[in-house]
């Protein structure tokens, strides 16, 4: 979700990516045995759990054209058992659009062996663009991409009915520092219908899945930064609008909604 994700994508760097095609999936449930450590159900009205979710704001990455608010009902709310974030077309703080982003930094890091679960049904339409990720909790130390980065999920609204996970991280050698490698999977109804998207890491490997399909898998290169693939990380979820992989921006698609029904997070014996 970084700003390099995007040119790692449309460069060369684009080799180190896959897209599954194959029916058969890996499956994702995990032979370990899994305690739940954290959860949110998103019960109650309003604004999430602030013990739970802090928030970016403003213009944050990627060139984008949303403004993120922060604690504003209008794009980030509890409703029903659900959290929805709604990204509006609108003029507010000198932007033309308003969505949300939320994250866990300072409040919730999950450290070693883990899975966590996330149900969501996703917005849609040309320059829509949301995502459940997560980076290490050193950023504000190290910066990124020697934070690293899981992108669990990307969706864009360009290119529909896909789903797009990615690993970054930062190597020492090489003239292009920031390396990426991911995957993508085919689903046709990611909008209408909610889906657990998720991530398990043991040790230095990492996989990701949709329902019951494990798409991408990975164990961290020999020569990543010291702690990659290892190390807390925190997680987010937002929805950006346009930018640099978002693309050109559909007006007549707004609001949008991202509804997210869980986020529950495993430990992993």
């Amino acid at each position: 979700m970084k700003t390099n994700t995007i040119l790692a994508m449309v460069s060369g760097a684009l080799l180190l990516s896959s897209t599954a095609t194959a029916q058969d999936y890996p499956s994702s449930k995990s032979t370990s045995k899994k305690t739940l450590i954290w959860r949110d159900e998103f019960n109650g009205k309003g604004l999430p759990d602030p013990a739970k979710w802090g928030y970016e704001e403003g213009f944050i990455r990627n060139r984008e054209s949303q403004y993120y608010t922060r604690a504003r009902q209008e794009n980030c709310f509890r409703k029903g058992g659900k959290l929805i974030i709604r990204s509006l077309k609108e003029n507010y703080q000198n932007a033309s659009y308003t969505s949300a982003s939320i994250n866990t930094l300072g409040k919730q890091q999950f450290e070693g062996d883990f899975r966590i679960e996330i149900r969501a049904k996703l917005p849609q339409g040309q320059g829509i663009w949301p995502a459940l990720w997560m980076m290490g909790t050193n950023i504000q130390q190290v910066g990124w991409p020697k934070c690293f980065e899981f992108d669990i999920m990307e969706f864009v609204g360009h290119t529909p009915n896909t789903v797009h996970g990615t690993f970054h991280w930062w190597e020492p050698e090489g003239k292009d520092k920031h390396k990426s490698k991911g995957s993508t999977i085919k689903e046709s109804d990611l909008h209408n219908k909610f889906h657990v998207y998720g991530i398990e890491r043991k040790g230095d490997t990492a996989k990701v899945f949709i329902d019951d399909k494990v798409y991408f898998t990975m164990t961290a290169p020999p020569n990543a930064y010291q702690g990659s693939f290892r190390g807390p990380v925190y997680l987010l979820m937002n929805t950006a609008i346009g930018g640099e992989w978002g693309g050109k921006i559909d007006d007549a698609i707004f609001p949008q909604e991202f509804v997210i029904d869980y986020v529950r997070a495993y430990r992993l014996d």
